[in-house]
């Protein structure tokens, strides 16, 4: 039991394109007319996915800037910006993120160009399992895909409304804000029990506050949020009943663009149990039909996973293994995603990044020897990996992180 609950506990650990290129200046005319056609063009291929709903909450950039401690371009919060614990708040985080993006980001943006770039399909749907509030490293690693589908068990919570006339709480829930994200900038993942500590109502009040300053931190731009609902067909809208025996479940949607772009992406954030049973009052997998719907519709995505307790390797998260199995066009993992010796590799080609290192020592049992020998074995593509994240990332001796592609795909 005690191991059990270990797994559960551990459940939604979360690993949870920073470097925008700067346009070279043009002088002559010629080249100015070349960059306007080319950004003409550029527009044209990046149609916004589908129209916006109605009853947005538009306030969340700000809100995001604001405990981001960005600047703020209203001047609703500005006044609240000048005093002091704001601006300590405001040092502290543009510090840490300027360091995160100097140590891991860049190399992850770069490595992104060169080894992902080309797995997109179409606009892109990424499948984020066990994700936790993680858009930090996902619109790193994987930038300009229509839709994030991120699926964890931090409850969403809400966006918190600030104002400069009352202060009551604010410098209690901006330090509560440090103490969430500051694993995860570090560490590039964090332990949920810690992080439930942090995201009750009175502190930051769940993942949606947390995925919203990672946005605006990798230069985006929130449009807005919106509560949706999942009803027993797959399908998502703004209406809170249906004839399911199984209760509506919420669904939270943030639209956003990237900074200088008019392109739409958005980011879909489902509070759910992954586990084949159910858990903590929260349906397990293989009877939420409503989820797996809604998952079966997805049409061509790509999958990430990462520092995710190697719960897929457990026989009681065999649904949500075998729905990616099925489905995925790519997944891009470390060694505590999918078990590698449960690839197909008459379905699954494989590139290997970095070089093998056992576990750590909470998950030592999780040792593969099949993984450990496809890094020694030369019939297997192997390149370098330009960054540490996950469980290994503070060790700092090595890091295994492989991209599976389903050969039908090519």
């Amino acid at each position: 039991m005690t191991v059990l609950l270990l797994i559960i506990a551990s459940m939604s650990f979360w690993g949870c394109e920073m470097n925008q290129k700067s346009q070279e200046q043009q002088s002559d005319l010629h080249a100015e007319t070349i960059q306007k056609s080319d950004s003409i063009k550029k527009e044209k291929s990046q149609q916004p996915i589908s129209e916006l709903p109605r009853g947005l909450d538009t306030t969340i950039d700000e809100s995001s800037r604001f405990i981001a401690g960005l600047p703020l371009a209203s001047n609703r919060l500005r006044g609240m910006s000048q005093n002091p614990f704001y601006q300590s708040h405001s040092k502290r985080l543009i510090e840490l993120f300027n360091r995160v993006k100097s140590k891991r980001l860049n190399a992850m943006s770069g490595f992104s160009q060169a080894e992902l770039a080309s797995d997109k399909i179409g606009d892109g749907t990424l499948f984020y399992p066990f994700s936790g509030p993680d858009a930090l490293h996902a619109v790193t690693l994987f930038p300009n895909y229509k839709q994030y589908v991120f699926i964890a068990f931090e409850p969403p919570g809400s966006f918190k409304k600030f104002s400069s006339r009352d202060t009551t709480g604010i410098p209690d829930y901006l330090q509560s804000v440090q103490i969430t994200i500051n694993e995860v900038t570090n560490y590039s993942y964090f332990i949920t029990d810690k992080m439930r500590k942090y995201i009750t109502a009175e502190k930051v009040d769940g993942a949606l506050p947390l995925i919203g300053l990672f946005l605006v931190h990798t230069d985006h731009t929130l449009i807005g949020h919106v509560k949706k609902y999942l009803h027993a067909n797959g399908s998502i809208d703004t209406n809170p009943r249906d004839t399911s025996k199984i209760p509506v479940q919420e669904v939270n949607d943030i639209y956003f663009t990237k900074n200088g772009s008019t392109y739409i992406q958005k980011l879909t954030y489902i509070y759910a149990n992954l586990g084949n049973g159910a858990y903590a009052g929260k349906i397990g997998f293989t009877n939420n039909a409503p989820l797996r719907n809604y998952l079966i519709s997805m049409k061509g995505f790509n999958t990430y996973v990462k520092s995710a307790s190697y719960l897929m390797h457990n026989a009681g998260f065999s649904e949500i293994r075998n729905f990616i199995h099925n489905n995925a066009q790519t997944v891009f993992q470390d060694d505590t995603g999918i078990p590698f010796e449960m690839y197909d590799q008459n379905t699954w080609d494989f590139v290997l990044y970095g070089r093998y290192a056992r576990p750590i020592n909470l998950f030592a049992k999780r040792y593969s020897p099949a993984l450990d020998s496809a890094y020694s074995n030369p019939e297997f593509k192997k390149r370098p990996l330009p960054f540490m994240s996950g469980y290994l990332l503070r060790r700092g001796d090595a890091q295994n992180i492989y991209k599976a592609v389903r050969k039908s795909s090519r």
